[in-house]
């Protein structure tokens, strides 16, 4: 076991020989920004004062080589070989984090599996005991590999142990060959909840940005807003291919009764102007939002779905002058082998 002290907070944790510093920080109750969790993002990127680590597995591409040798490390990626203290990164007027619930594991016993579209699977659970989690965040599942895939929870946290999930098909995917052969009775291990996309609590208006299966955690935010009589307006710009490949648009349709101030905009990058629902938009989600915000400044956004969207929208609306700080995103990477991922 070694030792973690972070800086400037002084809060200290230990972690296991074949444990990295992020998942042992979580299990101690350690609130760190964090975003995929497996070296794809560099959400977790921290900077080593002292001791001896082992960060091979760290990405080229999300952590650059100057920085490296700087001290910066990934703590999703990281092994600790000694006693570490460890400077905490956070963006200029980033928030404090709110304590959230550490992970832990659940057996699942599979309720339903629907196909909701070609590519998209909600899966439906019931947990043996009930989970505690903030709405917007993920689980990981384990598969029989010891593989892990990450799913957002579609379900806000008043679903207590029954919940739901909306999942990408991938072709040859791990999960998703999990998922064809998978019927009620079926069991299922996850440790959850994981994830730092949830609603701040600012009362500035929102702009809420997914696409494909980043519907579920923007879903789960909703349905809780909704639940808890929030007033702050929210715009929900969803991409998505063709009609055909919307999804949840009654439960969308429901709560925009129940919400105060909510625009649900679907965006059909394949659509005509004659042939998209009411409130849409022809092409894709950026274009929309280039042609409706003119100062973003205002906003708080949760951008969720293939991370080259969330990174146009993120730079779209910086332009438009919101802060990096209130850009909240998360990033679908594709799997990869030997690695979890959200789909």
């Amino acid at each position: 076991m070694a030792r973690v002290t972070l800086a400037p907070t002084g809060e200290e944790f230990f972690v296991g020989e074949n444990e990295d510093i992020l998942t042992a920080a979580l299990h101690h109750g350690i609130n760190l920004q964090y975003g995929c969790r497996h070296g794809n993002c560099s959400s977790c990127k921290h900077w080593l004062i002292d001791g001896d680590v082992d960060d091979s597995a760290a990405s080229v591409y999300a952590i650059p080589r100057n920085e490296r040798e700087d001290g910066a490390i990934l703590l999703c990626c990281t092994f600790a070989k000694s006693d570490l203290e460890i400077e905490i990164h956070q963006h200029d007027g980033a928030e404090t984090l709110p304590p959230m619930t550490p992970p832990s594991p659940r057996r699942a016993t599979v309720l339903e599996v629907v196909s909701r579209t070609t590519n998209l699977v909600e899966l439906r659970v019931s947990l043996d005991e009930p989970l505690s989690f903030r709405a917007g965040q993920y689980a990981e599942f384990t598969l029989d590999t010891g593989e892990r895939r990450s799913y957002s929870l579609l379900s806000p946290p008043s679903a207590g142990n029954e919940l739901t999930f909306c999942i990408k098909r991938v072709q040859n995917g791990a999960f998703t060959t999990v998922l064809d052969r998978l019927e009620p009775g079926s069991h299922l291990n996850l440790e959850a909840p994981f994830g730092t996309m949830f609603l701040r609590e600012t009362a500035r208006p929102v702009i809420a940005v997914g696409i494909g299966s980043g519907i579920a955690p923007l879903l789960s935010i909703l349905s809780d807003a909704a639940e808890q009589d929030s007033d702050v307006p929210i715009r929900f710009y969803y991409g998505a291919r063709t009609n055909s490949d919307l999804v949840y648009l009654d439960q969308l349709a429901e709560l925009s009764t129940r919400l105060t101030d909510f625009q649900f905009i679907p965006c059909l990058s394949q659509g005509t102007p004659d042939t998209v629902p009411p409130n849409g938009r022809a092409g894709r989600v950026t274009r929309a939002i280039a042609e409706d915000i003119r100062d973003a400044s205002v906003y708080d956004a949760y951008l969720c779905g293939a991370p080259e969207m969330c990174d146009a929208v993120g730079r779209l609306l910086e332009a438009k002058g919101l802060p990096e700080a209130r850009i909240h995103a998360d990033k679908f990477y594709p799997a990869v082998e030997s690695a979890s991922v959200s789909a």
